[in-house]
């Protein structure tokens, strides 16, 4: 495993942690809802990224990658679906179970000249789908007055992210061995 690839993996790690530690701030002011978008959206797209990264790590060991990725998905949607109520739960579980198992089979059948790019796609689309999940956040609890919610500052951190996304070296080895 690449260091650039960690660092991926230690993002996503974050980021999630950071977003179910705002839904337990605001699950109070959450709607039931909202609550269960968020849990469904969060669960699906780590499991959908961490599958990719698993499925590619093990390539050749579906059922191993499938697992894993499986259980990261649901342990993170039934997590950020707690706070809010038995529904989101039930739809942060499931969704997260869903997205792992996709995320692997992705993984498994990527050719080995894409894993890369593919791994870096995902992880603009495992971004993304973080801020719109913020931005929900954000609008449910009408906390406007943070410099962090601001649309211009979003997009230019984003945009940063990016550019230094696409500087990092390699996500993953590459092997000679057929």
């Amino acid at each position: 495993m690449t260091m650039p690839l960690m660092i991926v993996i230690v993002t996503v790690i974050i980021l999630s942690a950071f977003v179910i530690g705002i839904t337990m701030i605001y699950r109070n002011r959450i709607a039931s809802m909202t609550g269960m978008m968020i849990a469904m959206a969060l669960g699906m797209i780590v499991g959908l990224t961490i599958g990719v990264i698993v499925g590619i790590l093990l390539m050749g060991n579906l059922v191993y990658s499938t697992v894993i990725s499986m259980l990261v998905g649901i342990v993170v949607g039934c997590l950020v679906g707690i706070p809010v109520s038995l529904l989101a739960v039930l739809d942060g579980t499931l969704s997260g179970m869903m997205g792992g198992m996709m995320g692997a089979m992705l993984g498994e059948m990527i050719m080995q000249d894409y894993q890369g790019p593919f791994i870096r796609v995902m992880f603009m689309i495992f971004l993304m789908t973080m801020i719109l999940i913020l931005w929900v956040i954000r609008q449910t609890s009408e906390e406007s007055k943070k410099l962090w919610n601001h649309p211009l500052i979003l997009l230019i951190a984003f945009a940063l992210v990016i550019i230094g996304f696409n500087k990092i070296g390699p996500l993953v080895a590459v092997s000679n061995t057929p």
